[in-house]
């Protein structure tokens, strides 16, 4: 009987898919930062240059390797997650905030 789910017919494509997953968040980290980079100078410039690390520890997280070094790049990788976070949440919080949503979104014509 053939699964359901097309994901668990070929199930060595798993690393392919995360990899993958993890080149889309570095996408969408550097387009994001490409936006605030137009309101915020330095709020851009560190979530665009936070693009490159995702990418590279998506990479890195994905390779082969033997058990034993497994549990230390599952550490390393969940500790650079969690500081990406903190310093997202840094970020969002000391960034200048528009008094009105006027100054937000300008009006054009």
């Amino acid at each position: 009987m053939p699964p359901d789910d097309p994901e668990d017919s070929d199930p060595g494509l798993a690393w392919e898919r995360t990899r993958l997953a993890w080149a889309r968040t570095a996408i969408a980290f550097a387009a994001v930062g490409a936006v605030v980079l137009r309101k915020e100078l330095v709020a851009g410039l560190i979530v665009v240059a936070m693009a490159p690390m995702i990418w590279w520890l998506g990479r890195f997280a994905s390779r082969a390797s033997g058990p034993e070094v497994r549990p230390r790049r599952l550490l390393l990788v969940t500790a650079a997650v969690t500081a990406v976070a903190l310093l997202a949440i840094l970020v969002a919080l000391l960034a200048h905030s528009p008094d009105s949503l006027d100054q937000l979104l300008p009006r054009h014509g």
